[in-house]
Formats: structure tokens, C-alpha cells, sequence
């Protein structure tokens, strides 16, 4: 895999420490809004330094072939994060198995920059480690990442009980997956 993409709309990059500061801006700006689906993080989060030490163990999990985050910029303002989408292979290596995430800045949704992001990244990524399926967790209220992750041809599989500790407690989540041949 490369370390950059490009789209019709967007770049698509690995993050480095040369833009460390504008995922934390990113980050910082939308943290209000991220909370109601992100697992509950602490302030140092928020800071320079963290992400710096993010971007370095990003790098290490994409050298080493266990996944990969990709941030996004739109090509006619390639200075501003607007997203990531990331894909982490599941610690069982027999599934051929990865969890595919993905954030879009407040400003920036309903435009189809997840959708364009994620349908370029699939096949990509499915044929580079070889996998047989993607799994998408998301909570059962947030429709828009629900039609997103429908419209890329997921189904839904499961309920997975009290799955992760969000903002606000215990939550479940539900399960989708997409399978994929190694031919993708």
C-alpha cells in the first residue's frame, strides 16, 4: 500500500509528524462533536504531543502490515484535515479480518467524502493483506454512518452487547461486515 491516494476530492494520506498539528486541530475542533460516538477519551488526547506519539505508532502498525489510518484532505485545500478512515486487521490472523473506522469533520459531512474515501480504500487494502471480510462497528442511533457502511455493501450481522465504553457508559454496538475474496 501507498502512503498517499488520490480521489477525485480528496487526499488521502498516512499521518507523519510534518502534520501532526493538523490532525490536533482536526481532532481539538470536533471533539464536542466526536464524543457522541467516540470511546471516552481524556484531555492529553487533545494535545500535540499525543498525537505526535499517534502518528508515530500509525506508522509503525502501517510498516508492519497490521493496518493503516489514512487522513483526508479535500485537493483544493490540502492544509486542513477533514477526516480519517482507518483499517485495523482483527488479532485473529485465521479470519483474514479487519475493523474499518471512519470520522468526517462536523463542517464537512453529507458531501460523500466517507463514501468516497472508503469505496477507493476497500479494495485496496482487502487485496493487500488479503482478507476475507470487513467488520464495522457503529452505534445503533448514528443513521448517517448506518447508510454509509449500508451503502458500501455491508450487512448487518449482530448485536454486540455492552461492546465499548463511549462518552457516556457501556454502550452496544452493532455488527456489520462485508466479505470480500482475496481477488478484490
Amino acid at each position: 500500500m501507498k502512503l498517499r491516494y488520490e480521489t477525485e476530492h480528496l487526499v488521502l494520506a498516512i499521518g507523519n509528524e510534518m502534520f501532526a498539528d493538523k490532525i490536533n486541530e482536526y481532532l481539538v475542533r470536533n471533539r464536542e462533536d466526536f464524543s457522541k460516538w467516540d470511546l471516552k477519551l481524556n484531555d492529553s488526547y487533545f494535545t500535540m504531543n499525543y498525537q505526535i506519539r499517534a502518528v508515530q505508532a500509525e506508522q509503525r502498525i502501517f510498516l508492519k502490515g497490521e493496518g493503516a489510518r489514512y487522513y483526508l484532505f479535500l485537493k483544493n485545500n490540502p492544509h486542513i484535515v477533514i477526516g480519517n478512515i482507518s483499517f485495523a486487521l482483527t488479532d485473529n490472523k485465521e479470519d483474514h479480518a479487519c475493523i474499518i473506522g471512519y470520522k468526517i469533520d462536523a463542517s464537512e459531512r453529507e458531501k460523500g467524502y466517507a463514501y468516497e474515501a472508503s469505496s477507493y480504500l476497500i479494495p485496496i487494502v482487502a487485496k493487500e493483506y488479503g482478507l476475507k471480510r470487513f467488520e464495522a462497528e457503529i452505534l445503533p442511533e448514528n443513521l448517517p454512518s448506518k447508510a454509509l457502511i449500508e451503502k458500501l455493501g455491508f450487512r448487518f450481522e449482530k448485536v454486540l452487547r455492552h461492546a465499548h465504553e463511549f462518552g457516556m457508559g457501556e454502550r452496544d454496538s452493532l455488527l456489520y461486515v462485508l466479505d470480500v475474496s482475496h481477488s478484490a
